[in-house]
């Protein structure tokens, strides 16, 4: 009979923390100065697929963000005000545009810090300097209706609301900062 309580209380445990993980949503974050508010929204792969049809083999750090001016006034919006770091080893990186995320044109360089010397490219130990081309698959309509969902670039005294995607691979979201750069100074969004 004992066991029969200890498994009822485990289940009702359980049962009680789905629902407040499932209640709580995706992690998020906000910050504000005089001028601006910033929301901002991890999405994970399943809502980065809802959201924009492809969830791009999980390549990609996806942020949904909307920026709200304060005191009446317009605000300059550019998805380059934004930076993405990684707390844990102080990387960072800046917003893509559609057409690099669907790796359009351009080209990507891998590098390593280790040269070699008598070795060819072909070799299985190379670790030199290679390019790569871009290429994409993806039609000019699909990369407009992605650059559609994204941040725009304007003047706006109006909440704005768009994706930026960073090339990071998924992350913890705890273990990211989001900085954006108003006309006031730098604001820090942490996702909890």
């Amino acid at each position: 009979m004992l066991d029969m309580r200890r498994l009822a209380a485990t289940f009702a445990f359980l049962a009680i923390a789905t629902a407040a993980t499932a209640a709580k949503g995706p992690p998020s974050g906000k910050a504000s100065d005089d001028s601006v508010e910033i929301s901002a929204v991890f999405m994970d792969a399943a809502a980065v697929q809802q959201a924009t049809g492809s969830d791009f083999k999980s390549s990609y750090t996806v942020i949904e963000v909307t920026v709200t001016p304060k005191g009446g006034k317009s605000i300059e919006v550019q998805p380059d005000d934004f930076l993405l770091r990684i707390n844990s080893d102080s990387d960072s990186s800046g917003p893509m545009a559609a057409s690099q995320v669907y790796g359009a044109g351009g080209s990507l360089v891998l590098h390593s810090a280790q040269e070699t010397i008598g070795i060819t490219r072909t070799d299985p130990g190379y670790s030199g300097v290679t390019a790569v081309a871009g290429s994409s698959s993806a039609s000019k309509d699909t990369i407009n209706a992605l650059q559609g969902k994204m941040l725009p670039a304007k003047t706006t005294s109006s909440p704005v609301t768009g994706l930026l995607f960073f090339p990071i691979a998924k992350k913890k979201p705890g273990n990211l900062d989001l900085v954006y750069t108003s006309p006031a100074g730098k604001l820090h969004i942490a996702f909890k």
